[in-house]
């Protein structure tokens, strides 16, 4: 046990072995807890028989020299270390008088998804549209993504690609060799076209590739203070045990979130429980002037859904979202797309003058409840140019990285 413990957490097993086959065990298993302990179990059973007297006097050498071997590595290994989360600031002198902002917010369908065909959803469009015709958008109820993929979705979109191309997918992002990141941007002309770019983003796609990024910072459960927010010691301990990778540090998580003994700050769960935070750190860029665009992509609405009706992050809630019916997640769902608008409210109130600002509200693509197109596909979409004076609702449906295009590049 002692042994299985301590390859579990040199090696993390979870992110190491179960993470990148998860399409793989979701075929045989509906929770993929289950695999995790059966891991456990044939590893333990391994090391017992290795330990056996008569196999042990003829194993010892390779086994000792293996283990040792592996502690070796993980001692000068510096792959987990939290400076890998990828934050840069540079120094600038330039000011820019104006300033596009791009807002993407994960998994948040649009104002004609099945969710908003229920009551709630209704309310939800009717709260968005207040909210449009307020900060004089013009927004597009009837907008759809190329794809239900966000890589594919947002490289589509950053670079000006109207139909989803899954062939030249590698073209625009490849799978990261850093530990913190899932994908790299490697193509991004929409950066191309500005001088100083500054990016928020989270740990599924990393944009700071590119030479125009002037400023990165990538949410990091490590350094809260950063967006100038804190958790308690036995919360951040238990979740940073869980990004390390062990499949017991991820049990023990797991376990001490659904009796809510901690607060998870792991992603999405920690977005989401600081994005006033985030949003205000993104203020600080807009009143700096220092960048020409500021692209920000959090994992909010993204599952698993955390907010309650005012608003207010709940643990509860983030807990076995999976056996929520098709009726509760379209009410759930609904409950954090009005989050967002009060968010971006909020957000925009304390700018105040946005004549200078150039702003537009994107999702990647649809809740994706269920696999009907107005679920996986159809998504939130407005812009607001600078010194904009009305709002104006487009019902004709457009595609959003055509749109975008067509809007970024006239």
């Amino acid at each position: 046990l002692i042994l299985t413990y301590g390859i579990d957490n040199h090696l993390g097993l979870f992110n190491g072995f179960i993470q990148p086959n998860l399409n793989f065990f979701f075929r045989f298993f509906e929770l993929i807890y289950i695999p995790a302990i059966i891991i456990l179990i044939i590893t333990s059973l391994l090391f017992f028989i290795i330990l056996n007297k008569t196999l042990y006097q003829k194993t010892s050498t390779i086994f000792l020299v293996t283990i040792i071997s592996l502690f070796i590595f993980n001692f000068f290994d510096s792959s987990k270390h939290y400076t890998k989360i990828p934050f840069f600031e540079k120094i600038l002198n330039k000011k820019f008088e104006k300033i596009t902002v791009i807002m993407i917010w994960d998994e948040m369908s649009g104002m004609s998804s099945l969710a908003s065909q229920t009551a709630s959803g209704k309310n939800f469009n009717s709260l968005a549209v207040d909210f449009f015709e307020k900060y004089n958008f013009d927004y597009y109820p009837n907008a759809y993504s190329n794809s239900d993929n966000s890589v594919n979705s947002i490289a589509s979109l950053i670079n000006f690609v109207k139909i989803e191309d899954k062939n030249k997918r590698n073209e625009y992002a490849s799978d990261s060799d850093n530990y913190f990141i899932e994908y790299e941007i490697n193509k991004n002309k929409l950066f191309n076209k500005h001088n100083s770019v500054s990016v928020i983003q989270n740990l599924h796609m990393n944009y700071c590739n590119s030479k125009n990024v002037k400023k990165c910072y990538q949410y990091n459960p490590y350094t809260l203070d950063k967006i100038n927010s804190k958790i308690d010691s036995f919360s951040k301990i238990i979740s940073l045990w869980s990004l390390d990778g062990s499949i017991v540090g991820k049990f023990i998580w797991r376990g001490l979130k659904q009796l809510e003994y901690i607060t998870s700050i792991l992603e999405p769960e920690g977005e989401k429980l600081y994005i006033e935070n985030i949003l205000d750190f993104t203020i600080k860029d807009i009143f700096s002037e220092k960048y020409d665009l500021i692209f920000m992509h959090v994992l909010v609405p993204h599952k698993p859904y955390g907010y309650s009706k005012s608003c207010n992050y709940n643990i509860k809630k983030s807990n076995l979202n999976i056996y929520l019916n098709k009726i509760e997640h379209f009410e759930q769902h609904n409950i954090e797309r009005k989050c967002v608008i009060k968010f971006m409210d909020k957000f925009l109130s304390k700018i105040g003058d946005l004549n200078n600002i150039r702003l537009f509200v994107i999702s990647d693509h649809g809740s994706r409840i269920t696999s009907a197109k107005e679920s996986m596909l159809s998504s939130i979409f407005a812009f607001k140019d600078y010194n904009s004076l009305s709002s104006k609702k487009i019902e004709e449906e457009v595609i959003s990285q055509e749109l975008f295009e067509n809007i970024i590049n006239n």
